[in-house]
């Protein structure tokens, strides 16, 4: 396995071998076409490391020179995009599939299977530098986690015993979930503004106490969810026709820190965009600013398009603050279970989707995701530097036959408050403005730096540092 150390770099950094250290060298790159094949070769143009796990070059050209070697995106634009989503015209609330389905067009439309932002010709898609590294640390997670040199999938989460049905008993230290998200245009913009210096990110951007604060209306993420599930004599039935792809992964998710060449398949797709209909204002008091919604992957469907195999699971703008009711589906999941009483969650019941367990009493979620949270409730803790924990108390593990102890109380509920975009649910800390792969790279960014210094900053002792995790510890098995 080779291990990329992170880099603090602002100049381009060029990779030549010690035979072509010649004295003609300087010679030969003034050449238009060595130019040419040089700048087509996008050597780090923009200071940020592509990926931190990869086989060594010789055994990629050996035995993998047929896969793609990811290469990041990060040229965000200057100046504010002006174009806005299509999408924006339909009314989330009134028509929430058709929405979700308007969104999920917008992310496929030039985009093909491979998921490659370079090769698309209709609109610019980018990616979030400095998911590289592992996060390191006491309680890091995911361990021995970080981007993998195919695709850039960064290691996310483990599947427990039966989470994605009855056929899948599961693996000595969990099934692991990968994932790859791109950004779109409005989105770019806000991260060049934070990364204009990549050795200095602006921690200002996203939070909306200062000025210009936050994603801007029409910022898309879309994010493509995949797993090593199933293996052996375990199956899943709605993963067959799967969309595979290789990657650099490890073993497993919490005992093993090797890496291996394995198969990946798609399981979900998550989307969420900063729609201006769902600003906090008068008229709507506890507007978040965000629709998030999220599709499952039914093989079954079996279309030539593989990405067409993902299935609406439904769509949210809040975290329905006054419902309290501590219920939960465990695992398996055999049927979903529908809850008509939340006003901010719908849930697309259709016979295209497989069963699913949804998240805290039916509220949305996805397969990967815990049966105890919601897709918001998750993103309302993020922030840098990460003082809140990423999920209530006894959250995890879940799963269980049982609601999870205290579910509804006080406590508890701060995380399914209706946080406005921008801010932080701990106001000491800056808002990463319901990002939690920006809150990563942050964190990233300043262990690398503080380990490069040698030093440390006075404001790291302001507050208590909190591990961004979703499990509380490795499952002993």
């Amino acid at each position: 396995m080779k291990q990329l150390k992170p880099l603090i770099i602002a100049a381009s950094v060029f990779f030549v071998s010690c035979s072509e250290k010649t004295k003609n060298q300087d010679t030969q790159l003034e050449s238009p076409n060595k130019m040419t094949l040089l700048e087509s070769q996008n050597y780090e143009e923009n200071g940020f490391p592509d990926f931190g796990y990869m086989v060594s070059p010789e055994e990629y050209n050996e035995k993998y020179s047929d896969q793609p070697i990811f290469r990041l995106k990060a040229d965000f634009p200057t100046e504010m995009p002006k174009d806005m989503p299509a999408f924006l015209d339909i009314d989330f609330k009134k028509e929430p599939l058709k929405y979700i389905e308007a969104v999920r067009d917008y992310g496929f439309e030039g985009n093909t299977e491979e998921w490659n932002p370079y090769q698309n010709k209709v609109r610019n898609w980018y990616h979030i530098p400095w998911l590289h590294p592992s996060v390191e640390g006491e309680g890091a997670y995911p361990p021995n986690g970080g981007t993998e040199g195919f695709h850039g999938l960064i290691k996310e989460a483990p599947l427990g015993p039966y989470q994605l049905g009855l056929g899948l008993k599961g693996v000595d230290g969990d099934y692991s979930v990968y994932a790859i998200t791109l950004i779109n245009d409005k989105a770019g913009y806000a991260m060049g503004r934070m990364w204009k210096d990549p050795e200095n990110p602006n921690l200002k951007t996203l939070d909306k106490r200062y000025k210009d604060g936050g994603f801007p209306v029409g910022t898309v993420f879309v994010k493509l969810l995949f797993t090593d599930a199933p293996k052996g004599t375990d199956f899943v039935d709605y993963l067959v026709n799967p969309l595979t792809w290789k990657a650099y992964i490890t073993e497993n998710f919490w005992k093993s820190s090797k890496r291996v060449v394995s198969d990946v398949h798609l399981l979900q797709m998550d989307i969420s965009v900063r729609d201006q209909r769902a600003d906090r204002s008068p008229s709507n008091p506890e507007g978040t600013g965000w629709v998030f919604g999220t599709f499952c992957y039914n093989g079954k469907l079996n279309k030539k398009n593989k990405l067409m195999n993902l299935v609406p699971v439904g769509l949210m703008w809040g975290n329905d603050p006054k419902n309290r009711i501590n219920k939960t589906s465990p695992y398996p999941p055999i049927k979903t279970e529908v809850n008509k009483e939340l006003k901010e969650t719908v849930i697309f019941e259709s016979p295209n989707l497989p069963p699913q367990h949804l998240g805290w009493n039916g509220r949305l979620d996805g397969p990967a995701d815990l049966n105890t949270v919601s897709c918001m409730s998750c993103h309302n803790a993020a922030e840098y530097p990460a003082v809140t924990s990423l999920v209530p108390p006894n959250a995890a593990p879940d799963g269980g036959k049982t609601p999870p102890e205290g579910g509804g109380n006080d406590e508890w509920m701060k995380w399914f408050q209706n946080i406005e975009c921008g801010t932080s649910m701990n106001q000491t800390v800056y808002s990463t403005d319901f990002s939690f792969q920006v809150a990563i790279a942050l964190q990233n960014f300043f262990t690398a730096k503080e380990a490069a210094e040698k030093g440390s900053f006075s404001s790291e002792y302001k507050a208590i540092p909190v591990a961004i995790r979703r499990g509380d510890i490795a499952p002993n098995k």
